[in-house]
Order: structure tokens, then sequence, then C-alpha cells
């Protein structure tokens, strides 16, 4: 089954987030490793030994939030990016709401969550870390991608790398905003949703086009990864080598991770987007 996921990176703070992040959703960190316990330990400076390699929190039904401390030049290069969202749902809109204020302590509310002009509930926040959530209720949580134009070009890219059907796609023409919305933006998509993997299984990659100021100051980040993984190693290449395509760049080809029993890769693709890629080594 393929899964996709959120993969935060972070200068320094990584268990403080997740620690708090733990303090929001609950549950036990599936994984946690510094990286003076790792293949990393002797070429980490001692100050950074104790720092977060790689933490992962699991979240709802096969949701898995990971994260990871980037170091040296890494962390200097690091930017917060306004370019994703992170698409937190609740079973209810009463749980909904009640993670939304619990995420949004010590950060800022963009938008209340309360009743959406489209029906059912709506908020946005940026958390004291200054990663991007978005809340509904839907009991998953998965990547919300910006783009400053061509999400339609980039999500039937995503289409013909990963399979399935669009199961929403809203223009802006057609949507509540239509009246406010600039002629030359209408056809731009309000948002769209492609299910990856099974469907039903909690795994979906959505998206908007950043129009008006948004548009302007959008930026990409190096802050967030989609983390892919296939049924197995060879399915996971085939993905990953997708993604490579058509003007990528491979930041680290998809080969056996230094780490032992899985394969790794990460590749940026043509709309910028950072991929993680791993599989259990079946082989």
């Amino acid at each position: 089954m393929i899964t996709i996921n959120p993969y935060l990176n972070f200068a320094g703070n990584t268990e403080e987030a997740f620690n708090f992040y733990r303090s929001v959703f609950g549950g036990e960190f599936l994984a946690l490793m510094r990286y003076k316990d790792t293949f990393e330990a002797e070429r980490t400076p001692d100050a950074d030994k104790d720092k977060l390699m790689h933490i992962a929190l699991p979240m709802g039904k096969g949701n898995i939030l990971m994260g990871t401390d980037v170091l040296g030049q890494m962390a200097e290069d690091l930017v917060q990016s306004n370019s994703f969202y992170i698409c937190m749902n609740g079973e209810t809109p009463e749980e909904t709401g009640k993670l939304f204020n619990a995420l949004a302590v010590g950060g800022k509310v963009v938008y209340p969550f309360d009743k959406a002009p489209w029906g059912g509930y709506f908020g946005q926040l940026v958390d004291q870390f200054g990663i991007q959530w978005m809340a509904d209720s839907m009991n998953t949580i998965n990547p919300y991608l910006n783009f400053a134009g061509n999400t339609e070009e980039a999500f039937n890219f995503y289409k013909s790398v990963f399979g399935g059907d669009f199961f929403m796609l809203i223009r802006f023409k057609d949507s509540s905003e239509a009246d406010r919305t600039p002629k030359e933006d209408l056809d731009k998509l309000m948002h769209i949703s492609l299910p990856i993997g099974e469907v039903g299984k909690g795994n979906v990659l959505m998206a908007t086009d950043a129009t008006g100021k948004m548009g302007e100051g959008f930026e990409r980040g190096n802050n967030c990864h989609l983390t892919i993984n296939g049924g197995g190693v060879e399915e996971t290449r085939a993905l990953f080598n997708a993604l490579a395509a058509n003007g990528g760049k491979v930041v680290h080809p998809f080969d056996k991770a230094p780490w032992g029993g899985s394969y790794f890769g990460m590749v940026t693709d043509q709309f910028g987007v950072q991929w993680m890629a791993d599989s259990a080594d079946d082989q």
C-alpha cells in the first residue's frame, strides 16, 4: 500500500516541537533517534550529538508525522515556508476544534475554526514553531500544498505518477470566492484532492493556487518533505524515478540506506516539492 505523510525539518528544536505535538494529539513516538546513537555519530559535532536525526509520531489511522534536526549548512539555509500546510481533521467538529485550539497555543490563528461558507467547519493557524495547519473534520492528517498558479499542471503530473482520480476539483469561478476573484484567476484552482494509495485509508494530497497577496508572497521552502512508501522496493523505486522525471532533481539516489534494513532516496520534483522515498528491504 502506498502511504504519504509530512516530514518536517527544524533547526535544532525538533524534540521540543514533537513533545508539543504529542501533547496535542496524544500517542507515543514510533521512533526517536539521536545523532549520537546513529551511523552519523562520528561525523556529528559534539554540540549536535543530542539532536534528533529522526522522530516519528503516529496520528489517527495510518498517519505519521515525522521530523529531523537539520545540521550545519542545512540549518543555516532552512526556510520556514508558506508553500505547504498540514491538514488536520478530527472525527467530529468538537474534537477538531479542541485540537485546533491546542495547536494555536503560542501560535497565530489565521482563520478561526468555525462554520465554513462551503459547509462543514474550517480553520487555519500557524503554530509556535512556524508550521502551518488547516483544520477540518475527518480524523486524518495530510499534506496541503500551495502553488502560484500551476496547481492543475502539478496535480496532473502527480496523478500520472500515483494513479487515481481527483475526487474534488474546484475552480475559483465555481466557488464562493468567484465575485472577489480577479478575472485572470477565475480558472485557477481553489482546491484539488488526489487520493494516494487505497481510497479511504487516509492518504490524500491536496492543494490550492495561491492568488493575490498570497501569490505575491509565495516562497518555496525547504522545511517540509513528503514521504512516500510503496508496497516494496521496486514499486517505491518506480515512484521515485517518476517523480524525478521532467526536470526534477535527485538529491540522494534511491538505494540501500546506510542504517540498514531499507532503501531510501530524496528528490525535488519539477514543481519544487521535496520528497523522501523509503521502503523496507525485501530483496
